[in-house]
């Protein structure tokens, strides 16, 4: 039996280790613009070394550029001038630079912009009436109780859990809640929302017609369109309920939904491809971001002699901070640049003439083709989006998959799908393992499973609930 025992021994092994200054790069890297024109912002709040820069755009780039010079290399193709006069150029002969509509002396930084919450919309409809201060106290509560799709969801209990004052107050002002806009506010139930808008939407007449009936007593076959069932139950004939679901159709059972889906997010190209002279130009919409720069004024001051050594040792760490900042922000820049033309270049087709030229492409492609690796091309196309003639679309949207088919993309499947779907006989829609025996007699080769993914991506029901009678 052999000896077991413990020693020491060197070796050297080389491995990549990730330090912090890397994983902050790579996350400036991945950063969406948004995110990085606030990540801009707190670095020039705190810290005195970073400053904007006052000089113009030319007189910026040209300096970076010499810094940089000894330790990056510049496309062939990129060039010295401004993108800003470059855009106004083509604005002047074909009008569609889309930077031109901003004064060059302005430093655009995008807001999102603030749109008016429910709350803030159902508050103002309150300030109208003329109540009792008790009853307007409730509506308050009442309003700030809803959820985010206007529904009073939490029982009797819960939401006289919150209130301290009389139960007949807070029920009043439930009562008056209910009467706002939009139509089913502060009902407690997407059922409940469908009945009071029919009935506001039709009168009270309302109650004797079939929609009330479907709604009322077959509300979960109604969800899950469950025609025959329902029907059944109410001793009609399945036509007769498909007119009545496409009366319910015109209602809403999330009157919230409109605000709810406001979240203020403002989509800005980070590139800008357009066509001129017959050649594709790409050009990065960085404008909206200040200049950066080391403010030797600072430096200068906080370096005097009269410093001492632990003041001095704060300016060299913020210097060294603000220095690489400035780096891995251009880093990031040019790295998306060069992944933009790359796309110019396998993607021309589809700049020309739509999505059917889609052709199938993976980061692995764009990473031998740039020199980079595979992830650093993910993070770069992570939440960047490009701005074309096809119109604005993510960055990662140009690169996707083929079909088994490698002259096939999967968004190019998709649509298919989608078309055959929009043809086919509502009477008998096509089961997915029907469209897959079309797609494949067409010379497009896809699994009945792949067929169900996509179509459900697509938010398209299946073949029985787009059944029509």
């Amino acid at each position: 039996m052999p000896e077991l025992r413990t020693e020491i021994r060197l070796s050297q092994v080389q491995k990549l280790a990730i330090t912090q200054t890397l994983r902050q790069q790579l996350e400036i890297l991945q950063m969406p613009s948004l995110e990085l024109d606030g990540l801009i912002a707190v670095e020039l709040s705190e810290n005195p070394l970073l400053e904007e820069e006052e000089n113009t755009p030319d007189k910026a780039e040209e300096e970076t550029e010499k810094e940089s010079s000894d330790d990056e290399l510049e496309r062939e193709d990129s060039k010295e001038e401004d993108p800003l006069d470059i855009l106004k150029e083509i604005d002047e002969s074909i009008g569609t630079a889309p930077s031109s509509k901003f004064r060059e002396e302005e430093q655009w930084h995008p807001e999102a912009a603030n749109p008016e919450t429910l709350s803030e919309f159902l508050l103002s409809q309150l300030d109208s009436l003329e109540i009792s201060e008790d009853v307007e106290n409730a509506a308050v509560y009442v309003i700030y109780s809803l959820d985010r799709n206007g529904l009073l969801s939490l029982d009797h209990e819960e939401l006289q859990i919150g209130w301290d004052g009389p139960e007949d107050v807070l029920f009043r002002a439930v009562s008056t809640v209910q009467k706002f806009d939009p139509p089913g506010v502060a009902q407690d139930s997407a059922r409940k929302v469908l009945l009071f808008q029919l009935i506001q939407k039709n009168g009270e007449s309302s109650r004797g017609t079939l929609e009330y009936r479907v709604i009322d007593q077959c509300f979960n076959e109604l969800a899950e369109r469950h025609i025959l069932s329902i029907a059944g139950i109410l001793g009609v004939t399945p036509h007769e309920v498909e007119i009545a679901i496409e009366k319910i159709r015109e209602l809403n059972p999330w009157p919230g939904a409109e605000f709810a889906g406001s979240t203020g997010t403002v989509v800005i190209p980070d590139i800008i491809i357009e066509k001129h002279n017959g050649k594709f130009m790409v050009f990065l919409n960085d404008n909206r971001f200040p200049h950066l720069a080391i403010s030797n004024r600072n430096r200068r001051i906080l370096e005097s002699p009269s410093t001492g050594a632990v003041e001095k040792d704060y300016v060299k760490k913020k210097f060294k901070r603000a220095s690489w900042f400035i780096k891995a922000i251009k880093q990031r820049q040019e790295t998306v640049k060069k992944i933009a033309y790359f796309i110019v270049e396998t993607q021309r087709e589809f700049l020309l003439h739509g999505m059917e030229s889609l052709r199938p492409l993976t980061l692995q492609e764009a990473a031998e083709a740039l020199g980079f690796n595979q992830s650093t091309i993910s993070r770069a196309i992570n939440g960047k989006y490009v701005q074309s003639p096809q119109g604005i679309h993510e960055m990662r949207y140009y690169f996707c998959r083929g079909s088994a088919d490698a002259s096939v993309t999967a968004i190019s499947v998709k649509e298919e799908i989608r078309r055959t779907i929009d043809s086919e006989d509502k009477l008998k829609p096509f089961s997915d393992e029907r469209i897959a025996d079309m797609l494949n007699s067409s010379g497009t080769i896809i699994k009945r499973r792949t067929v169900a993914n996509y179509r459900k991506q697509m938010n398209i029901p299946d073949a029985r609930k787009r059944r029509r009678f």
